[in-house]
């Protein structure tokens, strides 16, 4: 498996220039249909091919008004609510009011429309080919000392509170690439993990 970060890219087994993503620094992208901005956070692909596109996705995305998802045949997306606000999400027709740290998974096929209930508001992503990779955003709650190890996917997203790696402070929407190396964070955080597995295994959002 492979992790791409543009403007590096980098094999999961070999220790990344810089594992920390800051959120302040991600370059804002329309999104395929024009009706919204994401945030790229990392993307990787289950084989060496560089010519292929990408096979997952984890990135953020600013829901500012209502607005139509873009179509993504042939992808399952899981979606969790980051921000602040509340947000309506109807997906081929039921409309689903999701809440800070709600969740929700649909395939790129779907019909998808978001309408904030208040305010804009941010959705973490995570975007999976189903032929080739299953994914899953797992949240958990961090407290003291922990250590990120093999298992513990390829992206880790704090959502609230903040971590520290090294002499680095991780905070909210901030990202860390995992290779699988052993890593100690400290610190009280809440936080999404991406996992991601051969699509022989079930996808559960």
């Amino acid at each position: 498996m492979t992790i791409d970060h543009t403007p590096r890219t980098h094999h999961v087994m070999a220790p990344p220039i810089e594992p920390i993503v800051r959120a302040s620094t991600l370059p804002p992208a329309p999104w395929r249909n024009g009706a919204g901005v994401t945030r790229r956070i990392a993307s990787g692909k289950t084989a060496l091919d560089d010519i292929a596109p990408p096979d997952w996705t984890v990135s953020l995305a600013d829901i500012e008004t209502d607005c139509a998802f873009s179509l993504f045949p042939g992808m399952h997306r899981t979606a969790v609510v980051v921000g602040d606000d509340a947000v309506d999400l109807t997906v081929n027709g039921t409309t689903h009011t999701l809440a800070l740290l709600d969740r929700i998974g649909f395939d790129g096929e779907d019909d998808v429309r978001a309408t904030p209930t208040r305010r804009p508001t941010r959705l973490l992503n995570l975007m999976c080919r189903r032929d080739t990779c299953a994914g899953t955003l797992t949240l958990r709650n961090v407290r003291g000392v922990h250590t990120i190890g093999a298992d513990d996917g390829v992206v880790l997203t704090v959502l609230a509170g903040s971590l520290t790696l090294g002499d680095q402070e991780i905070r909210r929407w901030d990202s860390v690439l995992l290779d699988g190396s052993p890593r100690e964070v400290t610190g009280a955080a809440t936080v999404a993990v991406a996992h991601i597995r051969p699509s022989t295994q079930e996808s559960i959002s």
